[in-house]
């Protein structure tokens, strides 16, 4: 049986989340370990990741100085902070026009980086143990090229046996 949005206990993924409902789950589980989390919920956060994490660094910058600025987005199983290995995208351009603006970014995006450090494991955990695989195999993701190999496993189907996460 998969669950649906109704009445599905908080330790049960939540298939065929919505962005809005997968981010709420994203934050309100932050530090539970415990439990498991659909692919629906876990590629959701990562999108809407790469998505801030481009427009603070790539786009406002852009629009900002009028021209392309330096930059490289990383991410990996666990967001843009927590062993990020795998590149999305790098460009080159001249310096900023505007370092003030730049500075204001940096820190706002730090401060995104920050606030989704600890929900971005945690979620990554609970998405390997829906698959039924122990969380330990997001260490994986702390070793050289181990974070494709998360990301992988990330991508696994939803397994019946994982109940035993629950």
């Amino acid at each position: 049986m998969i669950p649906t949005a109704t009445a599905v206990p908080p330790s049960w993924p939540l298939h065929g989340a919505s962005l809005r409902t997968a981010m709420g789950r994203f934050f309100e589980r932050a530090f539970s370990l415990r439990g498991r989390a659909s692919r629906s919920e876990y590629w959701w956060w990562m999108l809407l990741n790469i998505v801030t994490m481009t427009m603070l660094q790539l786009v406002i910058p852009t629009l900002l100085n009028g021209r392309l600025t330096d930059g490289t987005i990383v991410v990996g199983p666990f967001g843009s902070l927590v062993f990020s290995s795998v590149s999305v995208a790098t460009w080159s351009g001249a310096e900023a026009a505007n370092p003030t603006a730049v500075a204001i970014l940096s820190i706002i995006a730090g401060g995104w980086l920050l606030l989704t450090a600890i929900p971005g494991v945690t979620v990554a955990v609970r998405r390997l143990h829906d698959s039924n695989l122990s969380g330990w195999w997001a260490l994986l993701g702390v070793i050289p090229f181990g974070a494709p190999i998360v990301l992988a496993l990330a991508a696994r189907q939803s397994r019946a046996a994982a109940f035993r996460f629950d």
